[in-house]
């Protein structure tokens, strides 16, 4: 995606800062619910 094709609500600046707290508070997380983000293709 280049520069001029941005989404102008900001869609993939928020999912780009739920991946970074995701991360950050793994340790925190359920099994449950690190099998399914895993399952959606996150990288650890």
């Amino acid at each position: 995606m280049s520069e001029d094709e941005k989404p102008a609500d900001g869609v993939e600046h928020k999912l780009g800062l739920f991946v970074d707290n995701a991360r950050r508070r793994a340790d925190k997380l359920s099994d449950a619910r690190r099998a399914e983000l895993t399952e959606l293709g996150m990288r650890w």
